[in-house]
């Protein structure tokens, strides 16, 4: 609420307060006064810190249309904070990306039996910026382009 609607709102609890104090309780005019300026300044400091409390009006957004979505943006985030975080990229990323691709590796059937990518038959069948990737403990999180070739590569062979 503005500041003069808010003046507005207590100048009109003043007067409806002064009206009742006045007339039917027969309370003296100073009286009346100053039992009024009280409750004009509540009414308006009520008004002012209302705010939040307001409706709005606007329609609210729309939720995600699937849960591909939902998952794309939460992978969006994760990859942004991998890219300047080490820890999180070794914690979230890297074991997601490892589990792709031994999924990939297993569904092939000379690589059906692996276990982990410490197998040389993981490392003769992956792409090898890839198995550094995955295997290397120092290995840092590619650029986008560089990641979405390197999974392209995963989902190809």
């Amino acid at each position: 609420m503005t500041p003069a609607r808010a003046g507005v709102c207590a100048l009109a609890a003043m007067l409806a307060v002064l009206m009742v104090a006045a007339v039917p309780l027969a309370v003296p005019l100073g009286w009346s006064v100053l039992l009024s300026v009280p409750a004009g300044a509540v009414t308006a400091l009520g008004c002012l810190l209302a705010h939040p409390a307001e409706p709005v009006w606007q329609r609210p957004p729309d939720p995600p249309a699937t849960t591909t979505e939902l998952q794309v943006s939460l992978l969006s985030s994760r990859l942004a904070e991998a890219a300047h975080d080490q820890r999180r990229f070794d914690s979230r990323v890297r074991p997601r990306l490892v589990a792709l691709a031994l999924a990939g590796l297993r569904a092939r059937p000379e690589t059906r039996d692996l276990t982990d990518l410490d197998d040389p038959r993981a490392a003769a069948a992956l792409d090898p910026r890839l198995y550094d990737l995955l295997t290397r403990p120092t290995a840092t999180l590619p650029d986008p382009r560089t990641l979405a070739a390197l999974i392209t590569t995963l989902e190809n062979r």
